[in-house]
């Protein structure tokens, strides 16, 4: 993978970017934020949205190929300072041939295209069952098919309008 040359190019297709201080901002996953920084040698992994399940094995995930793979120590991983988020240090590189920026870029490049399958098949699924529940077919359907609008329907007349429950006030 790596070559002696100096004119060698690795290329990385991720959305990356840096922020003012160093840090790499990397938001290609469909449920968290990975940030690298260099100048701590710590990885930080936020989720995207509201904290789950999902969320909690994706950041497991996430750590145990960087432990894998010998980028991370796997004793410190732990929570972070915000909800949601873990973090775990870089272990120091022995060689300094190449960037530790640039390692961590490929592997994590590595760890995002092995998620593509199931965040598709995830998304294939919840397409499928918003349409199952939006557009039935003829066994899920009732007989009455369209039912027209009223002005009245059900047991509670339209007339009273807004009604107050308020102590005991009627």
């Amino acid at each position: 993978m790596f070559n002696d040359k100096k004119d060698s190019i690795l290329q990385v297709n991720l959305n990356i970017r840096r922020g003012l201080d160093g840090r790499l901002m990397i938001s290609d996953h469909e449920h968290i934020d990975i940030v690298m920084l260099p100048e701590k040698n710590k990885v930080i992994a936020f989720a995207k949205l509201d904290y789950s399940d999902i969320i909690y094995e994706t950041q497991n995930r996430l750590f145990q190929f960087l432990v894998d793979k010998g980028i991370c120590d796997p004793k410190t991983i732990k929570g972070g300072h915000v909800y949601g988020s873990f973090e775990a240090e870089i272990l120091p590189l022995k060689e300094k041939q190449i960037p530790i920026e640039h390692l961590f870029a490929l592997n994590l490049q590595k760890w995002i295209h092995s998620e593509l399958p199931a965040l598709q098949m995830d998304k294939k699924y919840e397409e499928s069952f918003t349409d199952m529940l939006t557009d039935p077919d003829e066994n899920d359907s009732t007989e009455l098919g369209e039912v027209p609008q009223a002005e009245e329907k059900g047991t509670i007349p339209a007339r009273l309008g807004n009604r107050r429950y308020i102590g005991g006030l009627w």
